[in-house]
């Protein structure tokens, strides 16, 4: 029995070999004729050239309308704050008590909650008027009153804005006053609308870097503030995969009240001179003339200087004289007195 078993298995192995011979005979025509079954070592995979992530893509292609150019609180009290991570830009600057305050650029997004809103300071009332914002505060200095009255400057005022202007604004419960106030980009329009103030033309803000230029400059992924409250201490953190600079405050990350992440594509450090104005530390800040500034893109850090005439916009540039083009995509301007200390 054992033996027909061996004598029927070779029976098969050799019909199934006849078979698959007559198998190719019959299919070989029907094939290309430089086809190939070897093996052959030496063909190398195609290369796919790695495409050049874009951390905000299409950011210079947004529809923008004229910025509204926010006042935002803060103090410890105020955070985490609502709209900063969709601003096209920001600067900070310190203000009385060695504190910061924000003024957020909203050009091309709609924002339900912008906040907590603060009163403005002459240097922000130049900020507004330098990137044709419109200033959006709840009161200010003496100072900054009169400077917006001097300057004719289109703003909305909380405080003394009148019934066509409060209606935009509102309180939440959950904090206490003054880092409760708040708008939406939306109610802040329809009040530009009542004031009949320009709502729609938009702003240039800096030079970009065009198609094939490169970012130069010393290698560094962290960047401290010192600010003089500590509570304001402002850092940095470069992810070179993401290629964005991660916001950070008091050694935390900084984030929205939704949670969001603040990033930007760009940071400058603007060293500017000063001056006390009273006894209860009210400032002023010589945001004209010329300083020096750390222009930071990509990783990479560039010494050079800001220059900016009366009624100008600011320029920065570097140490031959070249304005500096910024990466597409926000950023942040962090303004310090003269002698603040910075590491990066």
């Amino acid at each position: 029995m054992r033996g027909k078993h061996i004598k029927w298995s070779i029976v098969c192995l050799i019909l199934g070999l006849l078979s698959g011979v007559l198998s190719y005979v019959y299919m070989r025509p029907q094939l290309p004729k430089d086809i190939s079954f070897q093996k052959d070592n030496n063909i190398e995979p195609a290369l796919v050239e790695d495409e050049k992530e874009v951390p905000f893509p299409g950011w210079q292609d947004r529809e923008r309308k004229r910025p509204l150019a926010v006042m935002i609180d803060n103090a410890p009290g105020a955070r985490p704050q609502s709209g900063l991570d969709k601003a096209d830009l920001v600067v900070e600057l310190p203000v009385e008590g060695g504190v910061t305050r924000f003024i957020a650029f909203i050009s091309s997004e709609d924002i339900e909650m912008l906040g907590p809103i603060r009163s403005a300071r002459t240097a922000f009332v130049d900020l507004a008027k330098e990137f044709n914002g419109i200033l959006v505060h709840a009161g200010g200095s003496m100072d900054a009153l009169e400077a917006i009255k001097n300057y004719k400057l289109n703003h909305l005022d909380e405080i003394l804005g009148g019934s066509q202007v409060s209606t935009a604004f509102w309180r939440v419960p959950d904090r206490s006053k003054p880092h409760n106030l708040y708008a939406s980009s939306d109610s802040l329009r329809k009040a530009s609308e009542k004031m009949k103030y320009d709502n729609e033309t938009a702003s240039n803000y800096f030079p970009y870097l065009q198609e094939g230029e490169t970012v130069t400059g010393k290698e560094t992924n962290e960047i401290t503030v010192f600010y003089t409250n500590r509570t304001c201490k402002a850092s940095f953190l470069y992810d070179p995969e993401k290629l964005v600079f991660k916001r950070y405050t008091e050694e935390e990350p900084h984030l929205t009240e939704a949670g969001k992440e603040i990033t930007a594509a760009n940071v400058i450090v603007q060293f500017v001179p000063y001056l006390y104005l009273d006894g209860d530390g009210h400032m002023q800040l010589i945001m004209h003339g010329k300083g020096d500034a750390l222009i930071f893109r990509e990783g990479k850090v560039t010494k050079g200087y800001w220059e900016k005439d009366p009624g100008k916009v600011t320029k920065y540039k570097d140490s031959n004289g070249n304005t500096i083009p910024l990466v597409p995509g926000p950023t942040w301007i962090q303004v310090v007195k003269k002698g603040t200390r910075v590491d990066y």
